[in-house]
Order: structure tokens, then sequence, then C-alpha cells
């Protein structure tokens, strides 16, 4: 994913419309390049401060709010790997008990 590719993601990002397809690649980006994290940062700074204005996140930090979204998004991304897994290692075994009923009904034959 390139810097230009990620700027374009860092508004969607912060108001969590990003897929799950779009957000592992955005934040491997993010983890890697300095100059979009601080990006993102500024953008988030601002959004967050401006939730400030409404009485959210009053008098909370900044970088850490940030940093508690970037650990959520992970967080997310890992369950949806987990989930795909599940899902592809629970077709297999269903896969391999059809061989084996198949199989086992052939040899009574």
């Amino acid at each position: 994913m390139t810097c230009k590719e990620v700027e374009q993601m860092i508004m969607p990002y912060i108001n969590d419309e990003l897929t799950d397809k779009q957000l592992g690649p955005f934040l491997e980006h993010i983890n890697a390049c300095k100059s979009c994290y601080e990006e993102l940062e500024i953008y988030y700074t601002i959004y967050a401060g401006l939730s400030q204005l409404d009485g959210e996140n009053e008098g909370r930090d900044m970088h850490n709010l940030l940093q508690e979204a970037l650990h959520a998004s992970e967080q997310r991304v890992r369950g949806r790997v987990l989930l795909n897994v599940y899902y592809v290692v629970s077709q297999v075994l269903a896969m391999a008990a059809l061989v084996a009923i198949i199989v086992m009904e052939i040899v009574k034959l």
C-alpha cells in the first residue's frame, strides 16, 4: 500500500468506515511508515479535539486515544483472521468427514 493510498484512508479510518480487508494493510503501513503515522496522528488529534468541545473524551490524552484506537483496530483484524482460519479448518474437516463416509460406503459394497 502506498502513502498516497493510506493518506486517502485516514478519515475513513477515523470514522470507522474501513472494511476488514482495507484495515489490515492500512495498519501495517501506519505501523511501518513514520510519515503516515504522523499524518494520522494530526488528523486524529484534530478530530478528538473537536469531540472534546462536544464533551466527549474530555481531559483525555490524544496520543493515548489514538493508541487505543489502533490497538482496537489490530484486535479487530486479528479476530477476523482467526475467524477465517476457523472457517477454513471447519470446511476441511467437513470435507474429510464426507470423504470418510463415502469411502466407508464404497468399502461396504
